[in-house]
């Protein structure tokens, strides 16, 4: 299908987002009235969280008024069915809660449950990046705000030795700290380069444009990924999402080149723990 028409509403979208989000860029929100925790006293939710999201759905809604809009903090489900826009609307907020520049906006949209459109906009200015695509039409960075995007691929390494991969260690439970954690160990002692930097959407960006190759994370909801997988799957990449225990999804994403390597990685280790 031609989603051009929709990628454009994602793009204003997200970049009215972003020019909210960094209005409040470098504020600390931890001690703010309005700053509420969800799973934790480390998962944060900001009353910019909120506006960004009204924005962003009302955005879609000039345009699409009879599609579905599904947000982080509204608490409404993924169906899989129709058109469904899946949105974060600050992905990565304890970053965003601290002044830690690492974060971003990500909009997805899956039509019967397959990705189409994917953008994800990180308007602090440590980045000032935007990172998009659309099905069958390539993925693609524009830098410093500009409209005008560049093509993007993924890297060619082919090794775990030497490959920068992203893990992510829970905020959840205890249970999935353990597992995240024996994951990230064993990473390590494979010689890649491990980081835990805060933003799945970005972090799967940065695989898409080359800047990194993989990214583990054993518990996750899909708006952390919706828009992130569409543009990794344009530049390339590869990209297994299966059910967590816990009914949310366990993801692992690569430059493709070492997929298979991180997916036996993670399946031998985490049976491992479950056996």
């Amino acid at each position: 299908m031609d989603a051009s028409e929709e990628l454009q509403v994602a793009l204003r979208a997200a970049r009215e987002a972003g020019s909210i989000a960094a209005e409040h860029a470098g504020t600390d929100f931890r001690n703010d009235a309005e700053t509420d925790s969800k799973s934790s006293a480390n998962d944060l939710v900001t009353a910019v969280d909120r506006e960004c999201e009204q924005r962003i759905t009302d955005v879609i809604a000039e345009s699409f008024p009879d599609d579905r809009v599904v947000g982080e903090e509204n608490e409404t489900g993924v169906t899989g069915e129709g058109r469904e826009w899946i949105v974060d609307p600050i992905d990565g907020t304890s970053n965003f809660a601290t002044g830690y520049p690492y974060y971003c906006i990500s909009i997805g949209l899956r039509i019967d449950g397959e990705g189409v459109v994917g953008v994800v906009h990180s308007p602090d200015t440590a980045l000032g990046r935007t990172w998009y695509a659309a099905a069958g039409e390539g993925a693609y960075r524009s830098d410093d705000h500009t409209l005008e995007g560049e093509p993007i691929s993924v890297s060619e390494h082919d090794t775990l030795a030497g490959s920068m991969v992203f893990a992510r260690l829970s905020e959840r439970s205890r249970a999935w700290l353990a597992s995240d954690l024996a994951v990230a160990t064993t990473l390590l002692e494979r010689e890649s380069m491990v980081r835990r930097p805060g933003s799945s959407a970005l972090n799967m960006c940065q695989i898409a444009d080359g800047s990194a190759d993989g990214y583990v994370v054993l518990s996750i909801n899909d708006w952390d990924v919706a828009a992130g997988e569409v543009i990794l799957r344009e530049a390339g990449g590869a990209f297994r999402d299966q059910l967590a225990g816990d009914g949310s999804r366990e993801v692992i994403a690569s430059n493709g080149s070492i997929q298979k390597d991180l997916e036996e990685l993670v399946d031998t280790v985490v049976g491992e723990r479950h056996d």
